[in-house]
């Protein structure tokens, strides 16, 4: 019963940070914070919807937890680092940000090329 009830809880937390994460694409304003929502609770989301049948099949299938569990890992790792480069590709490639966007702490450091010159340096 107490499985059953912490399968629920991680499925309907998952599904909660999966739907924040899809209002999060549609509504934000640019790349660079979309890329935020995605990242975030992305992640979180994902994470606690693989987590729901590792707590389920634990008492009868503990390979299956197993393995959940190492995707979870995976999941962890690469999804931030993932969204980081995609990040740092749209800042190379001058995509536009947002209006109210008022600090840019990259652009003593990191120049970038807007798409009629990429490639011709």
């Amino acid at each position: 019963m107490l499985l059953d009830v912490l399968t629920a809880l991680t499925m309907l937390g998952g599904t909660f940070f999966m739907v924040v994460t899809g209002i999060g694409l549609v509504r934000f304003p640019d790349i660079y914070t979309r890329m935020h929502a995605a990242g975030k609770a992305g992640t979180v989301g994902i994470a606690l919807l693989i987590l729901a049948p590792c707590i389920h099949f634990l008492p009868t299938e503990p390979f299956v937890t197993a393995r959940g569990l190492l995707a979870i890992v995976f999941q962890l790792y690469t999804t931030p680092g993932a969204t980081h480069l995609l990040a740092h590709a749209a800042y190379v490639r001058s995509l536009p940000r947002h209006a109210r966007t008022e600090v840019d702490e990259l652009e003593r450091w990191l120049p970038t090329y807007p798409d009629d010159q990429f490639g011709h340096e």
